[in-house]
């Protein structure tokens, strides 16, 4: 049993009890931190507005002997009140927190991630571009192994315009499968820059939906979950 400290993005939370709540945190340090904040519900506690989704905050915590840490103080490093506040940029988000929470393990470090995770919501901050969500979606995969190839068939290396997740990204006429659906080389110039540069680039709305639709598929294939809350912001694409 000890004290320890961390850094971390606040995933998600849950009731516990009359006043408590489970919060899961993504920790620079410590990966995935399922920890118990006491009190939290009360209209009067310290920690209350601290440890919302999106939160990004410094943390000291007990570890005990049960599966769940506590937290015993925690500080905001900064609130991304500009995520959370906006419906749009807020179920963006979430999108990516909920695919955060499926990748990473319980105590496994991994600062890699973090990093991308947090650079990831400043840029939401600053922009609405569900280009952006696409971006950390591709990049999310190939951090847990699954790179796609976009520039060359990933089956025979030539020249591509399809795009198939269970093929492991571009493959030409030659080698797709049945179900590979015709994207063109231009989109698949887009995906590569996007998993390589970030989300710098401006397309029309069409465009971008196509190129988030892919990254959001082929993620949820290689990482073998869907993303709940990915339907919503498969709307907002729509709609913007």
């Amino acid at each position: 049993m000890s004290l320890y400290k961390d850094e971390a993005i606040v995933l998600r939370t849950m009731r516990l009890g009359e006043a408590d709540r489970i919060v899961t945190f993504f920790g620079r340090a410590n990966g995935k931190i399922r920890a118990v904040a006491k009190g939290v519900r009360k209209t009067k506690s310290r920690f209350g507005g601290r440890m919302e989704p999106f939160s990004q905050v410094s943390l000291v915590l007990w570890q005990g002997r049960s599966g769940l840490d506590t937290v015993t103080q925690v500080e905001v490093i900064e609130p991304f009140r500009g995520v959370r506040e906006d419906l749009e940029r807020f179920a963006m988000g979430q999108v990516m927190l909920e695919a955060v929470d499926r990748v990473v393990q319980e105590k496994e470090p991994t600062p890699r991630l973090y990093t991308m995770l947090t650079d990831a919501l400043h840029s939401l901050s600053s922009t609405k571009s569900p280009l952006v969500v696409g971006g950390f979606l591709l990049r999310l995969s190939g951090m847990a192994g699954f790179a796609p190839s976009l520039d060359r068939c990933a089956e025979c290396g030539s020249q591509a315009s399809w795009f198939s997740p269970p093929q492991g990204g571009a493959v030409c006429d030659r080698c797709r499968a049945i179900d590979a659906e015709e994207v063109g080389s231009g989109m698949l110039q887009l995906l590569n820059d996007l998993m390589i540069q970030g989300a710098w680039m401006e397309t029309d709305k069409e465009t971008t939906g196509i190129a988030v639709r892919l990254a959001r598929f082929y993620a949820e294939y290689h990482l073998e979950r869907r993303l709940k809350s990915a339907a919503a912001a498969d709307v907002l694409v729509v709609e913007q």
